[in-house]
């Protein structure tokens, strides 16, 4: 009798258990969803699809652009960064009038990814996630754009223009070393921890010598060389990070950001090796390696940084401020 008293109680208590965390699990959903996620603003989305112009509400689009451009199942301050980074992004875009056509574009090879929510529930659905998965990250994102409402980075009481990348080991990159060596203040090279388990923490892209050979012709990289003259390849020059800055091919010099978007190379950071008949590129790392590394900021939301410190840390001498008088500027401009 006594063990099954014993038994009983352990249930009811398990049972009560339970039957609380359902009823937190149920009060936070409740929580989210009483939210008010929609901006009292709109902007004006070019879609590259079809060339037109679509009004969307200012943290849909950022709710689309956010799930489109970093895994929902980020650490909760990391997707926070993403968010203020991206809603910095798009105004930077607006107040500097970048746009020929509406405020900002879908195509993320010029703006941000941006891709419906609806399209997105398909594609994580395609991965394995489950609804329940898929409906929590979805309020996470949304939890994340309310709490940082209006909020954005600024240098000098400007905007800044907050480039984010995926990965970036060991350190981030120098504005300057990508784009003409401009100088961008706040975009400066730093140090960077990432988790190993990233899955394109490394590649490989190995191309054939003719079809390396012509690529570059044929882009007006090169001009005709004998086999020779051009396995004479070698790295020529590396920047502060550590990444390779340009090759040489021959007499010729290329640009190693110009190699990365040519032959679909994850990163500058890179080794060669070549041989008769193919050029190979050993990768470590993703993206052009300036700005916010996702990955990063996931590592260390993960070590209990916040939001505000991940953007301080990637982005030098900046201020998060909020952005609602930016946001006045539009209709003066």
């Amino acid at each position: 009798m006594y063990y099954t008293s014993c038994i009983l109680l352990i249930l009811i208590v398990v049972l009560a258990i339970g039957k609380k965390k359902e009823e937190e699990n149920i009060t936070k959903e409740k929580e989210v969803e009483e939210i008010n996620f929609e901006s009292k603003e709109n902007i004006q989305l070019l879609r590259s699809e079809n060339g037109q112009i679509e009004e969307v509400n200012l943290n849909y689009y950022l709710l689309c652009v956010v799930a489109s451009e970093i895994p929902f199942k980020y650490e909760y301050e990391a997707i926070k960064a993403q968010t203020v980074v991206a809603r910095t992004y798009l105004f930077n875009k607006i107040i500097n009038s970048v746009e020929e056509q509406g405020d900002v574009c879908d195509d993320y090879r010029h703006c941000q990814a941006f891709t419906d929510i609806e399209e997105l529930k398909v594609r994580w659905k395609n991965k394995g996630y489950t609804d329940q998965e898929i409906e929590e990250g979805i309020n996470k994102i949304k939890r994340a754009i309310v709490e940082t409402e209006n909020q954005v980075i600024t240098y000098n009481n400007e905007i800044i223009n907050a480039l984010f990348h995926a990965s970036s080991p060991n350190r981030t990159e120098n504005a300057k070393a990508i784009w003409s060596n401009i100088d961008i203040p706040y975009l400066k090279s730093v140090e960077n921890v990432e988790d190993e388990y990233y899955e394109n923490r490394n590649s490989c892209v190995e191309i054939s010598y003719a079809t390396f050979k012509s690529t570059l012709i044929d882009n007006g990289y090169i001009l005709d060389l004998s086999k020779d003259e051009f396995l004479n390849i070698r790295i020529n020059e590396y920047t502060e990070s550590g990444r390779v800055k340009d090759i040489s091919v021959g007499a010729y010099k290329i640009k190693a950001e110009n190699l990365r978007t040519l032959f679909g190379i994850k990163s500058t950071d890179f080794k060669l090796e070549v041989n008769e008949e193919t050029i190979k590129f050993n990768v470590l790392g993703y993206g052009h390696g300036v700005g916010l590394s996702q990955v990063g900021a996931n590592t260390y939301a993960k070590a209990g940084s916040t939001y505000d410190e991940i953007i301080h840390h990637y982005y030098t001498d900046v201020e998060i401020v909020d952005g609602y008088d930016i946001q006045m500027k539009r209709g003066e401009i």
